[in-house]
């Protein structure tokens, strides 16, 4: 429970200092408020255990309200909170009502015991989600054509039923996305009687779970009284008809945004109190973007597995390598070893990777970027095709990464600094393409219909009208390129396409600390040598 009046305090102490910065705290109740539903529905929130890992479940607070009804409260007291930030003066009182309400029904959720419940999957559920979302991302685009609004909106309940009907396909997404069946689940509770069932089976199976615990040197197990003292493993037989041990005091990310948006709604709420002069006309339109920005944040973190206590227990490791990284060997002459000398090689090879890789993106982006630009290529239908064509070559190439690409190139050509060229080439390729065909695009149009109007065209037109205003710039996205590719060499080396990556990462993996501390200063330094004289010749030019 310390953990969660820690998540309500934060959100509170936000909220607090919001207020000191005279913004509008309405617009907080109303963000957390609509993120407070979406955590309500979608986020993990407790862990329902089975009998091995892989039947482990984190249901949603909605997926629990079977079990513990109570939990509607939730939902309740954010839509009055809601509904009273719309009457003006009343935004405060919803904030605090709001807050006060979810903090004590999640909070009342976690003092249950752990319990038996049974899952009912509910099919169709997840499917109809995504078929919503891809009808809905063709629909906006409705918005920015009104005189194809109808065809559009059409196209967009077709893709969608198309994909509602890809998933229930037999061959469809249940082949594929075999997860997505069922995804979302609710939670029944369980007579007593199937509990005290359980209880008895596994007591009754103990003996022999035991014997082959004591073969294999594992501590003997004791006969339960209640499923909490399960410590979370169910019997198999029960896991594989459905049954679950859901343990509310297992804490997931949910909680986390329950605790914290419901301590920033009660904050706000109270601020709102003192000072209810402190709301704007657009609060409601900030209050979605709070919540859509909450709702992606939070889920993200978890999934990144953010946890600064990692750093803490990873602290010794990082003074051991401070200690034996400083201070750095430059040369050791009577064990023959010359790491100075191997860095400044491999600086040089990381430079001249990214050189060469720049020069052939270069050589070959620009008759590509003149192919690229809608002003050059409006004549003929033809010529629109070869638009749309090197277009869209230049946006699937540009999202592969390029050390995807390097990966490929290693295993095709080897080891060694050539995959690593041809990975910086291809990719920027594309990144100078469409940087070279904004720049044609963007030219005056006065010099173009000047030549144009004494019957030059093509070639003569592009040489004498176009070219001389945007070749400073091609220049400028040049060099800066040729920066950014240096930065991305040093990561191919990592993988094997040479430079001095590969040198810090051979010297890392044997634990030579005071020889790869050599390379690090060698790239700090190149990097601001570049970085400054990069932005020196761009200055010149443009």
């Amino acid at each position: 429970m310390t953990e969660l009046l820690l998540y309500t305090l934060s959100g509170v102490f936000l909220a607090l200092l919001m207020g000191v910065a005279r913004g509008s705290m309405r617009r907080w109740v109303v963000g957390a408020g609509l993120a407070l539903l979406v955590v309500f529905v979608a986020f993990p929130f407790s862990r329902a255990r089975g009998f091995l890992s892989r039947d482990t479940i984190d249901p949603t607070l909605l997926g629990l309200t079977p079990v513990y009804p109570l939990l509607l409260l939730i939902p309740l007291g954010v839509l009055v909170a809601l509904v009273l930030t719309r009457r003006g003066g009343a935004a405060g009182w919803g904030g605090v009502l709001g807050g006060a309400v979810v903090l004590l029904a999640a909070g009342s959720w976690y003092a249950q015991p752990a319990q038996l419940v049974r899952m009912q999957p509910i099919n169709g559920l997840m499917e109809l989600l995504v078929a919503l979302g891809v009808a809905a991302s063709v629909a906006l685009l409705a918005f920015s054509r009104p005189k194809q609004r109808l065809p559009i909106l059409l196209a967009a309940a077709l893709a969608g039923a198309l994909a509602f009907y890809w998933f229930h396909a037999p061959q469809g997404g249940g082949a594929y996305l075999p997860k997505s069946l069922g995804y979302y689940k609710l939670f029944s509770p369980t007579a007593p009687e199937s509990q005290t069932a359980m209880i008895e089976a596994y007591n009754q199976a103990l003996p022999e779970l035991n014997a082959i615990r004591k073969e294999l040197g594992q501590e003997e197990l004791k006969p339960i009284q209640s499923l909490a003292d399960l410590q979370g493993a169910i019997p198999q037989q029960a896991s594989s008809e459905g049954y679950r041990l859901v343990q509310p005091a297992t804490t997931q990310y949910g909680a986390f945004g329950m605790f914290f948006l419901a301590g920033l709604m009660l904050g706000a709420g109270l601020v709102l109190l003192r000072n209810p002069t402190l709301h704007e006309p657009d609060d409601w339109r900030a209050g979605i973007l709070i919540a859509l920005v909450a709702s992606c944040l939070i889920p993200a973190f978890d999934a990144t597995e953010f946890d600064l206590n990692k750093l803490v227990v990873g602290w010794p490791f990082l003074q051991q390598f401070a200690d034996r990284a400083w201070p750095p060997l430059l040369a050791d002459a009577s064990a023959e070893r010359y790491p100075l000398q191997e860095v400044l090689s491999q600086i040089a090879v990381t430079v001249q990777m990214a050189l060469v890789g720049t020069f052939l993106a270069a050589v070959f982006a620009m008759p590509i970027s003149f192919l690229a630009a809608r002003n050059v290529t409006s004549g003929t239908p033809l010529m629109r095709s070869v638009f749309y064509a090197t277009r869209l070559f230049l946006n699937v190439l540009r999202g592969v990464p390029t050390l995807i690409i390097a990966l490929i190139l290693v295993a095709a050509v080897g080891l060694g600094p050539f995959a690593g060229v041809m990975a910086i080439a291809i990719h920027s390729l594309t990144e100078l393409g469409k940087l070279y065909s904004e720049a044609i695009e963007n030219a005056d149009k006065g010099p173009v219909e000047a030549l144009e109007s004494t019957g030059a065209a093509g070639v003569n037109v592009v040489r004498w009208a176009i070219l001389p205003q945007v070749l400073p710039l091609f220049v400028s996205y040049t060099i800066y390129n040729f920066e950014i590719n240096f930065r991305s060499s040093l990561v191919l080396g990592l993988v094997g396409a040479g430079g001095i990556g590969y040198f810090i990462n051979e010297k890392m993996a044997s634990g030579q600390y005071d020889q790869m501390i050599v390379g690090v200063i060698a790239i700090v330094v190149v990097v601001n040598i570049i970085d400054f004289a990069s932005s020196w010749l761009r200055s010149r030019l443009v």
